[in-house]
């Protein structure tokens, strides 16, 4: 059972073993002796093309010393053989005396008969059901026209239980192959190594260790990990590993114990560590610019008893896995995954009255469809895969097709070894409307693979049924809304739209919109904020004023002056404005100029077309307090996204601008604030705050004391925040810290 524990620190590498003896076992079916009838020595279960350009022979004599394989090909490029030596099923490890994760080497007679290319060899690993790991090609460096002897170095993968063996011919040659043999260990003693971190590494307060113990003949049964005498947890399988979780910071020496069922056990070498400040997290979210990539397992069905099949590179498009619309707006789709072939392997044939090769096959395998992103340079970070699912109507396993296999699907976080032979995950639903959060903390191991992405599980559909099953909408990244606010260091742009006014005998009629500076419109950043004044005219015609400028001279146009900020990367995002009104006594449409000609001034957000011929609006009046205002924009960069202020009303003699008011907003940047005490049974301290803003209240008792001490903290909502303190001490000293 793995455990996790909650102290110390961590690990590296050292064996402890003893003598080991070697001895060399030919594999059956190896020597290609036409006598031996024990085992077959050809299996064929390996396609290879176009098979009728390759001659598999067995000559009866000559070989080393008598029978021996012969494979004739005429192929030009070198290509997998269709044979296994031995048969189909996976060679027993114990039958060659060989143990998973015990080096050996694998010797092979070998002859090129014809032609100049050289065969080979390829050795795989396997568990019950499925390969978990192989050589890959190994091939001598040279090849001669006499039989010679080749060795290549194999370590059966952790978890093995046998081995496959697949000779490999060169294009166009003819090669002959013999006696394939294996040395192998005959008796390992029990071993107990930390295989992660490395001795003298410098690990964070939560952290992984890792180790290894083997015993052949025999069996691990548990390996037990401390901290100098102190057991810190246990793990009775493999791979063995340890979460430590919160450990102190500090120096730590580390070893592991494994037992065997002999009762005998080994202690592993010391490993001395440096625990340091906690995990770095890493967020990654549902980014349609990252690489996708596909990968589809297949499995039978589990009317089948469920056995792995085989597993492949699959495109996304292939696994119904794609994002729709542009930019980071877009969103993310996950169907069934189709299969247009009519086969019997693919399609149930087993009940007549299910319809073949057509709209509503019943789909014979399932289909587990992974589409994520690999990303390097995490190792060792906690990282936390966010996400929002607009909808979820793919059927599930209670809703089902036709045999009762549905479908489901979750995201998930993986930190996979470096060979990809075993890996460590968390996984969560993907429930309807709802978001997603899961978390992992990898290993620090830079060879390590860290990915995230979505897993749909289910069985195949015919092409023309993907969409009667339901599907699997995800928000991309811009599901978490863009925030902006009222920055002094934003580049802020000034237009002017002129009016006439509502009196006039052509009423309310557009004169004429101009790009204007912003110190023009009256909208000016101070050390207080933002000022918003009605407009002025210097100009005395009658044209402005009614009678003609001078001071009191009473507007005769209608002032519409925008304050904006306008940003190319906003198209097709969740926006929300925020700011802070610290007071507006700009004179109200109730209460006017002489003419009956008032003032409004709102927030807004606007999202124009690409022309400018139409738009999208939300506006917010500017009351005091906190003022927020949020519109979804059209996903098309070619729109014009704006935030910023409006203010309308009859122009003034610049004389005049004081008598009818202004409205002050709190800039992000300088806001000024005041804490303010309110005596009574306690102390009632109250402050405006502003969205964004963090806010923190500190005490002293003497103004002698050399720090202060933090009462509370508090996020700013742009309205008055009150915070009260229960002190009995007779008097206090307070100060309020702004971030």
């Amino acid at each position: 059972m793995k455990k996790s524990v909650a102290s110390i620190a961590i690990v590296a590498m050292a064996f402890v073993t003893s003598a080991q003896t070697y001895v060399t076992n030919t594999v059956p079916g190896g020597e290609f002796n036409p006598t031996d009838s024990s085992y077959s020595d050809i299996t064929n279960s390996y396609a290879a093309g176009n098979l009728s350009a390759t001659i598999f022979d067995f000559p009866t004599t000559g070989g080393n010393p008598d029978g021996y394989a012969r494979i004739n090909s005429t192929n030009s490029a070198a290509t997998w053989a269709v044979f296994v030596v031995g048969n189909t099923a996976p060679i027993d490890l114990t039958t060659l005396g060989l143990a998973p994760n015990v080096p050996c080497t694998f010797l092979m007679d070998m002859k090129i008969e014809a032609g100049s290319t050289i065969g080979g060899l390829k050795v795989e690993s396997w568990d019950a059901t499925h390969k978990i790991s192989d050589t890959g090609d190994v091939r001598p460096a040279s090849g001669t026209s006499s039989w010679a002897t080749y060795s290549f170095p194999f370590t059966p993968a952790p978890g093995a239980t046998g081995v496959k063996i697949v000779p490999l011919w060169g294009g166009s040659s003819t090669v002959a192959y013999d006696n394939i043999k294996v040395v192998a260990v005959s008796t390992l003693p029990l071993s107990a190594a930390i295989t992660f971190p490395a001795n003298s590494a410098t690990v964070n307060t939560n952290f992984t260790i890792n180790a290894s113990a083997s015993v052949y003949p025999g069996t691990v049964t548990n390996v037990n990990f401390y901290a100098g005498t102190t057991l810190l947890g246990s793990d009775d399988t493999a791979p063995y590993s340890l979460n430590v979780i919160g450990a102190a910071q500090g120096s730590a020496a580390l070893t592991v114990v494994a037992q065997d069922d002999n009762g005998n056990s080994v202690t592993s070498g010391v490993v001395n560590v440096t625990i340091t400040a906690a995990v770095v997290e890493t967020i990654v979210k549902v980014d349609p610019s990252k690489t996708w990539v596909g990968y589809m397992n297949v499995y039978e069905t589990p009317q089948n008893f469920g056995g792995f099949a085989f597993g492949s590179p699959w495109g996304t498009a292939d696994l119904q896995a794609k994002f729709s619309g542009a930019g980071p707006a877009s969103i993310l789709t996950l169907t069934p995954a189709p299969i247009n072939d009519a086969a019997s392997y693919w399609y149930d044939y087993t009940d007549a009255s299910y319809p073949v090769a057509t709209n509503g096959a019943v789909g014979f395998k399932s289909m587990e469809a992974n589409m994520y992103v690999e990303i390097p340079g995490v190792n060792g970070n906690r990282v936390t895969f966010t996400g929002t699912v607009a909808t979820n109507t793919l059927v599930s396993p209670s809703s089902t097709n036709l045999i009762g296999n549905g479908w489901t699907c979750v995201a998930f976080v993986k930190d996979l070894a470096p060979d990809y032979s075993s890996f460590t995950q968390t996984n969560i639903a993907l429930t309807n409307g709802m978001t997603f959060s899961l978390s992992l903390l990898t290993q620090a191991d830079s060879s390590r693979h860290i990915q995230y992405g979505f897993q749909t599980v289910g069985p195949n559909v015919w092409p023309t049924d993907v969409t009667n099953y339901g599907k699997v909408t995800i928000q991309s990244l811009d599901a978490s809304p863009t925030n902006v606010f009222v920055n002094s260091s934003a580049s802020w742009v000034g237009y002017m739209n002129v009016f006439n006014t509502p009196q006039d005998a052509n009423p309310n009629a557009y004169q004429f919109g101009s790009g204007w500076g912003t110190a023009d419109l009256k909208a000016v950043f101070d050390g207080f904020g933002l000022t918003l004044s009605p407009n002025n005219i210097g100009d005395p015609a009658t044209y402005w004023y009614i009678g003609g400028g001078g001071p009191g001279a009473v507007g005769n146009k209608i002032m519409d002056a925008s304050m904006y900020v306008e940003i190319g990367s906003l198209p097709g995002r969740s926006l929300i404005f925020s700011g802070t009104v610290l007071s507006n006594t700009l004179v109200s449409a109730s209460n006017t100029n002489a003419a009956g000609n008032g003032w409004t001034s709102v927030a807004f957000i606007k999202d124009f077309a690409p022309d400018y011929s139409s738009f999208n609006v939300a506006t917010v009046p500017l009351t005091p307090g906190g003022f927020s205002v949020s519109l979804s924009t059209v996903n098309d960069p070619a729109r014009h996204v704006q935030y910023g202020f409006e203010t309308v009303g009859p122009d003034v003699w610049f004389t005049d601008s004081a008598a009818y008011g202004k409205v002050l907003i709190g800039n992000v940047g300088i806001y000024p604030t005041t804490i303010t005490a309110s005596l009574g049974d306690s102390i009632d301290l109250s402050f405006p705050t502003q969205l964004g803003k963090n806010y923190t209240v500190q005490y002293k008792t003497n103004l002698t004391d050399v720090s202060w001490s933090t009462l509370t903290t508090t996020n700013g909502t742009g309205l008055n925040a009150i915070v009260n303190d229960g002190t009995t001490n007779s008097h206090r000293f307070y100060r309020l810290f702004v971030q």
